[in-house]
């Protein structure tokens, strides 16, 4: 893996042009064009964060079975008869069927079709135009510099891959953590296996800030395996978004607000109408 450094420079007064981010962090993909705009204080991004595209595995975390199933196409395009596509997941344009609530299967590795097949969209990577930006209450965010169409995908969450137990001692701590478990399909009364931290490792989904009102959602896909305990993690537009529009997701989506059970420790300050008062 690319250890991409952070750089000791000042972002202070760059406004709304910005600073190209392969200034500050090197060997950054080519696709992901990243700029960093700091108007509102002192602060400078944090020197402890290393940009990866991809999963970080640590200690005891193994690697998924490999099973997997090819299509039986002969194109370099799946059509709507291929194996792989019997449940439609995108639409012509490549955007996510929004009515899918359940984990996407993209062709894989075994699948003959080439890799500008409609099925597989996020192995193939989105080009990201986007701002890193200081954002007053929140800290830094990160904001889309074109318009985003409702199904459209934005990027991966990415990070170091750990154990269940490993993230409880990470997140024993009052503060907010980078902490998102891998159970999209694990029952609510169980536990996850893993959890993926993009606290010191990640990419720019690292900035994606809280909202009660959240622009993006996330789905689990599988591309190159079918174990459900190690899915991807993939940032869908859950409606039209705008050039200049912040880039969000609900941290806790699941109802929590009528547990009487629940402690909130996290105050929201999202502002959305709908704001619920607490993140989780």
């Amino acid at each position: 893996m690319v250890q991409y450094q952070l750089q000791k420079q000042r972002v202070l007064g760059y406004g709304a042009k910005g600073v190209d981010l392969k200034h500050v962090l090197r060997n950054v993909p080519d696709l992901h064009k990243i700029r960093i705009c700091n108007s509102l204080d002192n602060a400078l991004l944090p020197t402890d964060f290393t940009y990866t595209n991809d999963y970080i595995r640590r200690a005891g975390v193994p690697y998924p079975s490999n099973v997997v199933f090819p299509c039986s196409c002969v194109d370099e395009a799946c059509g709507a008869n291929c194996d792989c596509m019997r449940v439609p997941i995108y639409d012509e344009r490549g955007r996510l069927c929004t009515a899918l609530e359940y984990p996407l299967h993209e062709c894989n590795h075994l699948c003959p079709c080439s890799a500008d097949c409609p099925n597989r969209v996020v192995q193939r990577g989105q080009p990201i135009d986007m701002d890193i930006f200081r954002a007053a209450g929140k800290g830094w965010a990160a904001r889309t510099n074109k318009p985003i169409e409702q199904g459209e995908f934005v990027c991966r969450y990415t990070g170091e891959l750990l154990t269940n137990q490993d993230a409880e001692i990470r997140g024993g701590g009052d503060s907010l953590t980078y902490l998102f478990d891998l159970d999209k399909e694990v029952p609510h009364s169980c536990e996850p296996a893993f959890t993926v931290d993009a606290r010191l490792y990640g990419n720019v989904s690292h900035f994606f800030n809280h909202s009660c009102a959240p622009n993006l959602g996330i789905w689990a896909v599988y591309i190159n395996h079918l174990d459900p305990r190690l899915h991807e993690l993939a940032f869908f537009a859950i409606r039209d978004i705008e050039a200049g529009e912040e880039l969000t997701f609900d941290y806790c989506p699941h109802d929590i607000a009528g547990s009487a059970h629940t402690l909130h420790k996290f105050v929201c300050l999202c502002g959305a109408p709908n704001c619920r008062g607490f993140v989780f």
